[in-house]
């Protein structure tokens, strides 16, 4: 006869897929919160607090996203509960919250004056999250399950979203040159998206010793509880462009060595 499960061991596998909920609940919350701005007229002709508020929460709502997508799927190896439900389930949710969110946040903060051409790189970028997801649902058991193939949507989503929580932290609004940044740069973090540069899933810092771990763990909590908008764009742009960067200089040295052979007549 089978065993009754008990209350704790229903709970328990489910645990995960909250946390993906979680984080769907967020990127809808800053998806509406940036459409919310959109309805106020008027507001790119002063200054106004609620405006930055408002920039401030849509993308920080992104950003707790980001976080609880992190220790979703390590719950899941840790309680032993990975399921295809849950590896779809998480891509539906990071296309709304790192895909979606992002897109309208930026479309909304700096790119609506572009027109046309801000509405293009706003749903190229969107597009490429959604094949970036796809390749990844193929790839997790085998490619990519100890590094990623192509910048992972939650950064890219960071790439994104960090600008504007730095801004609306001091107050800025954007300008033509941000404008014009955005416009270059969101089709780019969608190719790197589905590019075949290598990330690296997992932190490879080594530390001597618990007294440096501490360390660095106190900078970072005083990073976080001081400037948390510097220390997000900082993390986020040089986790992309290290990891560019090793990319590069990977196909350098792989590069094969072509003998030119000489005739002597």
């Amino acid at each position: 006869m089978r065993k009754k499960k008990t209350r704790g061991q229903r709970v328990i596998p489910i645990l995960p897929n909250i946390l993906t909920t979680g984080s769907l609940f967020l990127g809808l919350i800053s998806i509406i919160t940036s459409i919310e701005i959109a309805s106020f007229h008027g507001y790119r002709e002063f200054s106004d607090p609620w405006v930055f508020k408002k920039f401030w929460w849509a993308a920080a709502f992104i950003g707790f996203a980001v976080v609880l997508d992190m220790f979703d799927g390590k719950l899941a190896r840790l309680l032993k509960s990975e399921s295809n439900f849950g590896l779809s389930y998480d891509s539906l949710s990071d296309l709304v919250s790192f895909g979606v969110a992002p897109g309208i946040l930026i479309y909304v903060w700096s790119l609506v004056s572009a027109s046309e051409f801000g509405l293009m790189a706003v749903l190229f970028y969107i597009v490429c999250t959604a094949l970036r997801l796809a390749r990844f649902n193929v790839q997790s058991k085998n490619v990519e399950k100890y590094s990623f193939t192509g910048l992972p949507s939650p950064m890219a989503s960071g790439l994104m979203f960090s600008p504007v929580l730095l801004y609306s932290k001091f107050g800025i609004m954007p300008d033509e040159t941000v404008k014009w940044f955005f416009l270059f740069a969101a089709p780019v973090i969608g190719l790197l998206m589905v590019s075949n540069v290598t990330y690296w899933k997992y932190p490879r810092f080594k530390l001597s010793g618990p007294f440096n771990a501490l360390v660095v763990s106190a900078i970072i909590i005083a990073a976080i509880i001081t400037n948390p908008e510097i220390l997000v764009i900082c993390v986020m742009y040089l986790y992309c462009l290290f990891g560019l960067g090793l990319y590069v200089v990977r196909q350098f040295r792989e590069k094969p060595v072509v003998n030119e052979e000489v005739n002597i007549d």
